[in-house]
């Protein structure tokens, strides 16, 4: 969540018909900031800027499995750029259906290079936010080659193997647009978002893959399929699952595969994604988040108008959607099968303001063929809107959510839930401290029952000026849970959340709770981080159970106590290329008096690992 507070120097002009555009685009970046640039967390202080762990919207992480995206776009940096090259029509995608020039590679490395310490915490993902693309001008694919600034022409160092994976668009995007491509563009948590646009000029093409991501299919090269991918193979392992309560050794694995196929044209895109997620192993068989053997998961149509300043995108079909941290609304990265909605979405972006409005229905996971349809009964609509904020190298999202569910399950029971969700965020980033700030208040009707419950959450953390370039953070976070009796339904509901708000175990959800939640990231070495962390768990209401990460009650008798446990963990991530991710995950739940009263025997322990393929 940080911004660098240097710029880049501005680049000499090559004469007086070849004038360099990389302020121009970089304002355009900024000005038509789809999901990435709207929602980007900035990077922070000088040359070791600490990405957060929740952004909702930057570029992301490609083989974490987790919700949380990436950012590194510094907007308050370009801000005062002038606008006047009008981009091409181009995709858009946490937020992710999204608006922003696609090429904007010059202006983006304004920002300082990334803390080479600094990572994703685990239990953050599930992200990190969608994010959106640089729209690449009509006219850009032809430029003469431009010098390119000091600033800009060293690649950034990456600052953790998510980051090297997609965090930092300042990196990936270093040169495009100005001669030579320093790298590829990253990949993104939500696929729809990345734009190849720039591969028109045949000259561009750094990667081996690079032939599949702009196919041209005539002698403009206008219109262009593109195609890519994802396998992801997985290994759970639990020991006491269920703290004792379930079998003693659980040993899952977990398959993905997901391929996707794109046609651009002018004013138009057309977007699909097919899905097979294949579980092997679970005691009790696979959940609904680990299979579907094959199914659609996105299919769309965008109509995209952009002009200087102005970028408008009207979506129809079924779609990823993902907004802010990813608190309430995540594409579900970590668990096996990913989340998807249908319905129509409507983007816009002026200047710095961009503005998502959507009506859908949820896609239910079904584990057979091409049989996914849309949750019974449910409706989810809303507006996501991303502001500057009035703090320095600060942005502020404004949102109003609401879900319509037949057949919701609380403690309190089942019943017809309406829920409005009123929140907002603010995040970014002052010197070496980063910040972002959540606040959630919910009201509605549970049954004949009104409804009130709410959240505060915070995660700030510090870069410290050390060997191995350690980031020291914590987390402070409550949600509300219900008093009972004849008092208004107060349990808090996170909606579509991440698959992992407390670890990749994801034992518990975040409903009913306060917590502390202190962490460490290292990086020993450019590619190789470390993330420890400990979070204690408490209960906020006793007439209230606990649930898990959907949203379900998971015990039917309550107790007294109030303190729930506390979980240990370590998460060691590894960046083998820019296509594939490893990583090795650890970690101890310890009962605490609530889950030992409640007949719970054991401490629950898990390890996972998994290695990710991109292209």
């Amino acid at each position: 969540m940080h911004l660098s507070s240097r710029t880049c120097p501005a680049p000499r002009r090559a004469g007086p018909g070849g004038r360099v555009r990389a302020a121009r685009t970089a304002a355009l970046a900024v000005a038509l900031g789809g999901p990435s640039l709207a929602r980007a967390e900035p990077l922070v202080g000088g040359p070791h800027g600490h990405v957060p762990t929740d952004m909702s919207s930057a570029t992301i992480a490609s083989h974490v499995p987790s919700d949380t995206q990436a950012t590194a776009l510094a907007p308050h940096v370009l801000a005062d750029m002038p606008l006047s090259t009008p981009a091409a029509p181009g995709s858009a995608p946490e937020d992710r259906s999204s608006l922003a020039p696609a090429d904007a590679a010059p202006a983006a490395t304004t920002t300082s290079p990334p803390r080479p310490g600094s990572t994703v915490p685990r239990d953050s993902r599930p992200t990190p936010p969608a994010t959106e693309q640089l729209t690449v001008p009509e006219d850009m694919s032809s430029a003469p080659p431009r010098p390119v600034p000091r600033a800009i022409s060293s690649p950034l160092k990456p600052a953790s193997p998510a980051q090297a994976a997609g965090a930092s668009e300042a990196a990936a995007l270093a040169g495009r647009g100005g001669g030579p491509p320093a790298a590829p563009p990253p990949y993104r948590l939500l696929r729809a978002d990345e734009d190849y646009r720039y591969l028109r000029d045949p000259t561009r093409q750094v990667d081996l893959l690079d032939v599949l991501k702009y196919i041209p299919l005539g002698p403009r090269k206008r219109v262009a399929l593109g195609f890519g991918g994802e396998i992801r193979q997985r290994l759970d392992a639990f020991r006491h699952l269920d703290w004792g309560a379930g079998p003693p050794r659980s040993l899952s694995w977990l398959q993905r595969y997901m391929l996707h196929a794109e046609l651009r044209a002018p004013y138009f895109r057309a977007f699909a994604q097919i899905k097979s997620a294949l579980e092997t192993g679970r005691p009790g068989g696979p959940r609904d988040i680990d299979r579907d053997d094959l199914d659609f998961h996105q299919a769309f149509a965008d109509f995209d108008l952009e002009r200087p300043g102005l970028r408008v995108i009207l979506r129809a079909g079924r779609h990823e959607l993902a907004f802010g941290s990813g608190r309430l609304v995540s594409p579900r990265e970590g668990p096996n099968v990913r989340r998807s909605f249908d319905g129509v979405s409507l983007i816009v972006a002026v200047r710095r303001v961009r503005a998502h409005l959507f009506v859908t229905r949820p896609v239910a996971t079904r584990p057979g063929v091409f049989d996914d349809g849309w949750e019974r009964g449910q409706w989810f609509a809303g507006a996501h809107v991303t502001v500057p904020s009035p703090l320095p190298g600060g942005q502020v999202d404004v949102y109003a959510l609401y879900l319509d569910r037949p057949d919701a399950e609380y403690q309190r029971g089942r019943a017809h839930e309406r829920r409005l969700s009123l929140g907002t965020r603010w995040f970014g980033a002052a010197g070496r401290l980063d910040y972002n700030l959540e606040a959630v208040l919910q009201t509605g009707k549970f049954g004949d029952a009104p409804l009130l419950a709410w959240t505060l959450a915070s995660d700030t953390g510090v870069a410290l000026p050390l060997p191995w370039a350690p980031r020291l953070g914590v987390r402070l976070d409550v949600a509300s849970g219900d008093r009972g009796g004849r008092r208004p339904m107060g349990t808090f509901s996170a909606l579509f959340p991440k698959g992992s708000y407390f670890g990749e175990d994801a034992l518990i959800g975040p409903a009913n709770f306060y917590d502390v939640h202190p962490m460490l990231t290292l990086a020993p070495l450019e590619r190789l981080s470390l993330t420890l962390d400990w979070v204690c768990l408490w209960r906020y209401s006793r007439a209230d159970g606990i649930y898990n990460v959907p949203g379900e009650p998971i015990l039917a008798e309550l107790d007294d106590a109030r303190f729930i446990g506390h979980r240990a963990g370590a998460t060691l991530e590894a960046e083998l290329g820019r296509h594939i991710g490893f990583v090795v995950t650890v970690g101890r739940f310890f009962r605490g008096p609530f889950l030992a009263q409640a007949g719970r025997t054991r401490d629950v322990d898990f390890v996972a690992t998994w290695l990710t393929l991109k292209f």
